[in-house]
């Protein structure tokens, strides 16, 4: 079942996306790791004796690891994604960087059920973004998460478009997705991978980008 088929004027259909699929089926009604530390400097002194002195080693700080949601808890120590410089000026290269900076933080709202910032980077008009924000809320609601969702942008380009806004063709790779209950067991069939080519309408508002229209290629 697609989330929101919603017809639009840019020649696609606002459709799942490959997107939360598996979320429309029953809901109703970087890696980081420690850093190392720096060893041991030595410093001759200033004496004819040449004296040397060793600086103490500082002792690394401690890392939150991320750690994949599983049947037996939600994601932790999620890394939140940075959006790049380039994804702030007013470019082809800007838009293309954005949206998948969009889709980052897709993924990252699959993962913690956050979706402040998704939200704040699609426009109100978007039918199908707001679709993706209340079926992911919705998924983790009454102490239930999602396992697995997360999405690659392989590719994506843009190109000029009516109305001031930037066509960004983009293909979109999600990995297998789980919704569980509080116990752990599935609350729905998962949703398989998925590999789709999509088009996501952006335009840039107020010195940024904004995700103002999403959907299939058809």
């Amino acid at each position: 079942m697609a989330l929101h088929n919603v017809a639009t004027s840019r020649g696609f259909r606002a459709g799942a996306l490959g997107l939360a699929v598996a979320l429309s089926l029953g809901l109703a009604g970087c890696n980081s790791g420690e850093s190392p530390g720096q060893g041991g400097t030595t410093t001759p002194a200033s004496t004819s004796l040449a004296t040397t002195s060793a600086s103490p080693t500082p002792t690394p700080s401690p890392t939150a690891v991320y750690k994949p949601a599983d049947a037996s808890g939600p994601a932790q120590n999620v890394p939140v994604p940075v959006m790049p410089e380039v994804a702030k000026t007013e470019t082809k290269e800007g838009a293309e960087a954005f949206t998948k900076y969009w889709f980052a933080i897709l993924s990252y709202a699959y993962e913690t059920g956050d979706t402040a910032e998704l939200s704040n980077l699609s426009k109100a008009e978007c039918v199908f973004c707001q679709g993706l924000v209340n079926d992911i809320e919705a998924a983790w609601a009454e102490g239930k998460w999602i396992s697995g969702g997360q999405i690659e942008i392989p590719a994506a380009t843009a190109n000029p478009s009516t109305e001031s806004a930037t066509q960004v063709v983009i293909q979109v790779l999600q990995k297998e997705l789980v919704i569980h209950n509080q116990d752990g067991s599935p609350y729905q069939e998962k949703t398989p991978a998925t590999n789709a080519g999509s088009v996501a309408m952006v335009k840039f508002v107020d010195a940024e980008w904004v995700v103002n229209d999403l959907g299939l290629i058809r």
